[in-house]
């Protein structure tokens, strides 16, 4: 990202969590620079720039990405903070004090920072799209159009992309779409999912009218959004929901537009140091004033790594032995011998997974480390993988393309091809590759829910059949929420089982 961005980047965060840091659940504080700034393409580039900024702090929360798609997935074993332990447990409703505001599940029940991007992307839809087309650089009216919108196709993006991760952790949430801070005399309630995700889906859909597709030069690529990743965020969106024939379509939209390719099995980790060839959009953070402290017990480097990457020697969040023997059988992938170190402890062995290593010292100061790994969020081996359990779930099953593109990904990562699968079969081949190749990346609870709706076979330890079906595996709200809402409603599965 360019200086210049990054200065932008903090100025406004600055005057957001001023004034936007409660959304929702208390009463926000006007931004008094609104009316004087929006003037300049500059200040819609800042504008936009603080969605992301906005969003990496929100998954940064408690590990909130990972902890919400991976500790609750089954990759770990245990975890050493007992409110985590709750999170890997799925005991979500457990007592947590109000005053405890530093307690990970509380912060993990509380959708108030997502919200907080949600109403920037809201406050850059709005003065943006009232922005003078001479705002903006270009020769002429066609030009101008192209720069304005794309600031437009991000707001849309970012938004849409904050409803879709709100909508697969709590379910039905609420639906603001306007930019307004007058929430002392306007309440929210809960909108049902499935018209917050059609809203998602219209806004995804327009930034995919109003953005490019990837631009190779550029030294924002991948950590702003372009066209294929709101393809990317619209593939995801519709698995989600169900629709398997459009999830295939976005999915194509992706993968045929030459924009992407798989990394090499020599080059693997280096998608882990960001920005790759096969990145389509994650959250930056490779840079130290967007990074966070590598030993600090509430970051993923500080919760999975030990020495010599940290200073810790037992991760804290222990991976599941078992899942990792099962998931990897062939000793020449580069997933496993890459991804993966075997490490003993006095009498205790473990895995330890070091994608995220790239931890660095402060003004060469070993005292304070920071890792600077991004968020990756989508990467086109994800949309390859989803396009094949789209094949398998669509309304005309596709088994044999689905498995050639399992195989397709395995000897990018030198794993032998799967063969003797057919059929319905391959459903569980799709899923057990994405569980392979996106190890640790957030997806893995919602790929299990994905499968456990179309198979109905128990992917979970925590989660009965019958509490599947009345949804459990969307969080609670935490009761502080409702203090100064008397709109909103606990999620269903929740009622009665959130102690205060």
């Amino acid at each position: 990202m360019k200086a210049k961005n990054k200065i932008l980047y903090m100025t406004v965060v600055v005057l957001l969590f001023a004034s936007c840091k409660k959304f929702l659940d208390q009463t926000p504080v006007s931004t008094p620079t609104d009316q004087t700034t929006w003037k300049t393409e500059g200040d819609a580039n800042a504008g936009v720039a603080a969605c992301y900024s906005l969003l990496r702090s929100a998954f940064n929360a408690s590990i909130a990405y990972y902890s919400y798609g991976d500790l609750t997935s089954g990759e770990f074993l245990t975890a050493e903070d007992a409110s985590f332990s709750n999170v890997l447990n799925m005991r979500w409703g457990t007592a947590v004090q109000s005053s405890f505001t530093y307690d990970p599940l509380l912060k993990l029940r509380i959708y108030t920072p997502f919200y907080t991007a949600v109403a920037q992307s809201n406050r850059s839809l709005a003065y943006i799209d009232a922005m003078p087309l001479t705002a903006f650089t270009g020769d002429n009216t066609a030009s101008q159009t192209v720069s304005k919108n794309k600031y437009l196709g991000e707001a849309y993006f970012t938004r849409a992309f904050a409803y879709f991760i709100m909508c697969r952790v709590w379910g039905d949430v609420p639906l603001v779409l306007e930019n307004t801070d007058e929430t002392v005399s306007k309440q929210y309630g809960r909108t049902s999912q499935a018209t917050v995700l059609k809203q998602a889906i219209a806004d995804a859909t327009k930034a995919t009218q109003y953005l490019n597709l990837r631009d190779n030069s550029s030294v924002d690529r991948g950590v702003r959004a372009d066209r294929g990743a709101a393809f990317a965020l619209l593939a995801h969106i519709y698995a989600w929901i169900g629709d398997y024939d459009n999830c295939n379509t976005a999915c194509d939209a992706v993968i045929n537009s030459g924009s992407y390719s798989l990394m090499s099995a020599a080059n693997f980790m280096d998608i882990y140091k960001g920005q790759s060839q096969e990145s389509i959009f994650e959250i930056a953070q490779n840079n130290i004033s967007e990074s966070s402290d590598a030993n600090a017990y509430y970051t993923l480097a500080g919760s999975t790594l030990t020495a010599p990457y940290t200073k810790r020697t037992v991760p804290a969040w222990v991976i599941d032995d078992s899942k990792v023997n099962a998931l990897y059988t062939d000793t020449n992938d580069v997933r496993l011998k890459k991804g993966f170190l075997r490490l003993s402890s006095g009498t205790t062995s473990f895995y330890e997974c070091i994608k995220y290593v790239n931890v660095q010292n402060v003004n060469g100061n070993a005292n304070y480390q920071v890792s600077l790994n991004n968020i990756v969020i989508f990467r086109l081996a994800d949309i390859e993988l989803l396009k094949a359990e789209a094949l398998c779930a669509k309304s005309s099953p596709d088994y044999g393309t689905a498995l050639s593109l399992v195989n397709k990904v395995r000897a990018a990562r030198n794993a032998a091809s799967v063969t003797g699968v057919a059929g319905a079969d391959v459903l569980q081949t799709v899923s057990d590759e994405r569980g392979r190749e996106l190890f640790l990346e957030g997806h893995r609870f919602y790929d299990l829910v994905r499968l456990e709706r179309i198979n109905h076979l128990q992917q979970f330890d925590n989660i009965s059949t019958g509490e599947f079906a009345a949804g459990k595996y969307y969080w609670p709200l935490d009761p502080t929420l409702f203090i100064n809402n008397s709109q909103l409603t606990q999620t269903a599965f929740w009622v009665g089982k959130v102690m205060n």
